[in-house]
C-alpha cells in the first residue's frame, strides 16, 4: 500500500488496473505458502496428504500433456512464439507459464511413476512421463528442456544409488536405470526435430541480423545495439530481456529515494502501456516494483524456506538420494532457478499454486525429519 501511495504521487503515468493488478498477483503466493504450511501440518497426521499429494500433482500434468497432444495432432494448438509460428502451448493462451509448470512439476511426476512402477507389469505409469517429455518439448521454451534434462539427470543419480545400496534387488533396479538413461537419451535424440531447437537457431540468426543492419546506413536503435553487444550465451539463456533490465535500471536510477525504497511499481516508469516492459525474471522484477525494502520483507518466506532445506540436505545428506528426496530437491531447485531464467514462477498465480504446495511439502518432510532425526517415510506416495 505504500508502494502504491508513493508511484500514485510520483510516477510519470499510474495505471491503477496495471498496479492493483500485478500486486494482488504478488499476494498470492505468500497467502498460499502460509495457508499450505497449516494444511499439509493438518493433513499429514491423518495421511490424507498420502493418498492426494503428489498424486494430484502427477493427473494435473497428465491433463496439460493430453490436452497439448490432442491440439497437436489436430492442428488447433496456439503458437508459443506468434512472430515465428515455432513452438506449441496448446489450448493454453501463456506458453511461459505453461512451461514453468510442466518444468517443476515435472520430477514430482517422475517420482509418483517410479514409486508406482514396484514391478514391470505398472511399466505404463512410465508411459505418461514419455507423453509428458514430448508435450513440454512441444512448447519450445529452453526452460522446459533444461526441467526435463535436469529431472531426469536427478532421477537418474537416485537410481545409480539405489542400486548400489540395494544388493537384494540388483535387476530390478538396474532395469530403472536402463530405463531412465533411454529416456534420457531420448530427449538428445529428439532434440533436433524439436521447436526448441529452432528457437537457438532463430535467436542466433537474430543477433547476426542486427550486427549487420548496424553496419547500414539505417543503423540500429539504443535497444538493439544492447541486444547485440550482450554476449551471445547470457543473451540466449535471458532471452534478450538483458535490454529490459538495462532500461529497467535506468528508470531506477533516476528514482526518488521513496521509490528507491519502497519500489516503482509495475514496469518502473513509462510514457505509454505501450510501452510498459517487465523484465520477467522475477527475483529483478521484484525488486524494480517493491524495491530494497519491500523485496526484502517480500522474499523473507522464500529465502527462510530455501535456507532451512539447504541446512536439512546438508545435515542428512546421506538419506536425499531416496526418489522422494531427490525429486522434491530438483523440483524445489528449478522453482528458485526458472523464477531467475525465465520468470512467471512466483508472481504468476497459475504457477505459484504448483511451486508453493511443493515447497511446503518438502519443507514438512525436512521439519519432520530434522525434529525427530528421522527419515519420514510415511510421508510418501502410497501403492
Amino acid at each position: 500500500m505504500i508502494s502504491l501511495f508513493i508511484n500514485y504521487k510520483q510516477k510519470e503515468l499510474f495505471i491503477p488496473s496495471l498496479e492493483i493488478t500485478t500486486l494482488a498477483k504478488s499476494l498470492y503466493y505468500p497467502v498460499m505458502l502460509l495457508g499450505y504450511f497449516y494444511a499439509f501440518e493438518e493433513l499429514a497426521e491423518d495421511r490424507i496428504i498420502n493418498r492426494f499429494f503428489p498424486k494430484v500433482i502427477f493427473y494435473a500434468v497428465n491433463i496439460i500433456s493430453v490436452i497439448m497432444i490432442v491440439a497437436h495432432f489436430t492442428n488447433t494448438s496456439f503458437s508459443s512464439y506468434a512472430y515465428y509460428k515455432l513452438g506449441e502451448s496448446g489450448w493454453f493462451y501463456a506458453a511461459n507459464e505453461l512451461s514453468a509448470i510442466v518444468s517443476i512439476a515435472f520430477p514430482i511426476m517422475v517420482w509418483y511413476a517410479l514409486k508406482k512402477i514396484s514391478n514391470w507389469s505398472r511399466i505404463y505409469y512410465w508411459l505418461t512421463i514419455i507423453l509428458a517429455i514430448y508435450s513440454a518439448l512441444l512448447i519450445g521454451t529452453k526452460g522446459s528442456l533444461l526441467a526435463i534434462l535436469f529431472g531426469t539427470c536427478m532421477a537418474i543419480l537416485a537410481a545409480v544409488i539405489h542400486f548400489f545400496r540395494d544388493s537384494g534387488n540388483r535387476k530390478f533396479n538396474a532395469g530403472i536405470v536402463a530405463l531412465l538413461v533411454l529416456t534420457l537419451g531420448g530427449v538428445f535424440a529428439a532434440y533436433p526435430a524439436m521447436a526448441v531447437s529452432r528457437t537457438a537457431e532463430l535467436h542466433s540468426d537474430m543477433i547476426k541480423y542486427k550486427k549487420k543492419q548496424a553496419k547500414t546506413k539505417k543503423g540500429i536503435t539504443k535497444d538493439q545495439k544492447k541486444y547485440v553487444e550482450t554476449n551471445k550465451t547470457v543473451s540466449y539463456l535471458l532471452s534478450g530481456r538483458t535490454v529490459y533490465f538495462e532500461n529497467a535500471a535506468h528508470n531506477y536510477s533516476k528514482a526518488s529515494i521513496a521509490q528507491k525504497t519502497f519500489g516503482m511499481g509495475y514496469a518502473t516508469s513509462f510514457k505509454s502501456e505501450k510501452k510498459a516492459k517487465l523484465v520477467e525474471m522475477d527475483y529483478i522484477d521484484i525488486f524494480f516494483q517493491f524495491g530494497f525494502l519491500g523485496t526484502i520483507v517480500y522474499l523473507v518466506p522464500l529465502l527462510y524456506c530455501l535456507l532451512y532445506l539447504i541446512g536439512a540436505f546438508v545435515r542428512k545428506f546421506k538419506y536425499m538420494w531416496s526418489y522422494k528426496w531427490a525429486m522434491l530437491v530438483a523440483s524445489v531447485a528449478l522453482g528458485f532457478g526458472m523464477a531467475l531464467m525465465t520468470g512467471h514462477v512466483i508472481e504468476a498465480p497459475s504457477v505459484s499454486i504448483y511451486f508453493v504446495s511443493i515447497l511446503s511439502y518438502a519443507m514438512l518432510n525436512a521439519r519432520v525429519f530434522i525434529r525427530n532425526d528421522q527419515d519420514p517415510e510415511t510421508i510418501d506416495v502410497e501403492d
